[in-house]
């Protein structure tokens, strides 16, 4: 079962969306196009994915996020894509995965991170 919380950081600008146990492609369609729409709303390039504790995505997820999620992502102006990282192997190589070649395909800068602070510190870089 997957947990996941998406909101606005007012903040440090940026919309942040946690995840965490196994996602389910439906959850995990809607809560990303939240994201996007809450992107839009704010006029917000800078996102954060706390999916730290995450155990891993389906590969019917993976094809999503390369096929679908980083095309909207980029039409809803995201430049700056910072992810919090499983802690569990699993959960990495889904991530690799699904972001492979994504930053040069969508002319976006996606970092990696051990923690949220880390992430927080190189977004407000940007």
């Amino acid at each position: 079962m997957s947990k996941t919380t998406t909101f606005f950081d007012e903040e440090i600008g940026a919309v942040i969306w946690e995840i965490s146990g196994v996602a389910n492609m439906h959850y995990f369609k809607t809560v990303s196009e939240i994201t996007h729409l809450l992107r839009e709303k704010h006029n917000s390039i800078k996102q954060i994915n706390s999916i730290k504790n995450m155990s891993s995505l389906s590969d019917e997820i993976q094809v999503f996020i390369k096929n679908e999620f980083f095309e909207m992502a980029k039409k809803s102006g995201l430049k700056y894509f910072a992810f919090v990282i499983p802690e569990c192997d699993k959960g990495q190589l889904s991530m690799n995965i699904a972001n492979n070649g994504a930053a040069q395909k969508w002319d976006m800068e996606i970092e990696y991170f051990s923690n949220k602070q880390e992430a927080v510190a190189w977004l407000n870089s940007k």
